[in-house]
């Protein structure tokens, strides 16, 4: 099925991954691409004995799978390239840990749940999503905990944390995903201020510079930023393309009955609608996304039983 819309049309193609027959595929989650535009999935099955990590080459084939032991907590997944190395950093919330792994899924670093007032007991401490920075800097976003932003070093020393829960300036309610971009004479951190229905712009040291509300903002999950492209899946059925500037260009698949800030309890059995409810060109629950170098944007959504995977093909 074809969409129109600014800057260009996208062919939503629901078949694009390709997986083993009777391969149980559960609730999507974060998602990333590599060098080689290869597509990694998140999902939960809550089941160790199914991968967390799914890779698909550039032509939709199911590759291999890894992980299994984030079965039941795999949330956000970032993808960083420091010379000819790359890796994935998988966010389990169950865990509540952040781990660097390979490409393969061969663990090299995993970060140490910070020490704060806000975890008295050493508990609480749910990371949704983490982001990289030019100079290796890791940030991980305390999206179901206490609503925090935790920076590391690249060696994973904790550094700083920031923010508090509220819905003022540099607070969150559920800060569900963050990324940094770096396009500018400055990196900032750009993160999905989900409860509070906005972006926010901080300073890679935590200091708030902007506020962005409305641009067809429902319940924003993460933002991902690639080339002159802001991405980002919104959970009341949309994904949203801004500009390098945050404008909004479009919205693509959008579901007509969710509304900002609203949930949408009035959709029959939201997020796990009926399979005949589960329109082609219509986004339910989009909640991971990333793009390769052709400019194709694939989406993962969260569909508690059984996720949808879906390729945007411009053009």
């Amino acid at each position: 099925m074809k969409t129109a819309t600014a800057p260009a049309s996208y062919t939503f193609n629901h078949q694009w991954f390709q997986l083993p027959a009777g391969f149980p595929l559960g609730d999507c989650h974060g998602m990333a691409v590599d060098a080689r535009d290869h597509v990694y999935v998140l999902q939960q099955n809550g089941d160790e004995k199914h991968p967390a990590v799914l890779e698909f080459d550039a032509t939709g084939k199911y590759v291999k799978g890894w992980g299994n032991r984030f079965a039941r907590g795999a949330h956000g997944l970032v993808y960083d390239k420091k010379g000819n190395d790359e890796f994935l950093y998988v966010v389990d919330y169950e865990l509540a840990t952040v781990v660097k792994c390979t490409l393969d899924g061969k663990e090299l670093m995993q970060l140490t749940p910070p020490k704060h007032s806000a975890y008295p007991h050493g508990g609480g401490y749910k990371p949704t999503d983490a982001a990289v920075a030019p100079n290796g800097d890791i940030y991980v976003t305390d999206g179901y905990g206490a609503g925090l932003i935790h920076r590391y070093s690249a060696a994973g020393v904790h550094v700083q944390t920031f923010g508090w829960k509220g819905n003022g300036p540099g607070q969150f309610d559920c800060p569900h995903g963050l990324c940094v971009d770096a396009r500018g004479s400055e990196p900032v951190l750009l993160v999905a201020d989900r409860a509070n229905v906005r972006v926010q712009v901080l300073s890679l040291t935590g200091e708030h510079k902007q506020t962005i509300i409305s641009r067809g903002l429902r319940y924003p999950c993460t933002v991902r930023v690639h080339g002159d492209v802001t991405l980002i899946p919104d959970l009341f059925g949309a994904v949203l393309v801004w500009d390098k500037n945050y404008q909004h260009v479009a919205t693509l698949g959008a579901h007509p009955d969710m509304r900002p800030g609203q949930w949408p309890s009035h959709v029959a059995g939201y997020p796990s609608v009926p399979r005949e409810d589960r329109l082609d060109g219509r986004f339910i629950s989009p909640h991971g996304i990333t793009r390769n170098s052709k400019g194709v944007i694939f989406v993962g959504e969260w569909l508690r039983d059984g996720g949808r995977l879906t390729a945007l093909t411009p053009g």
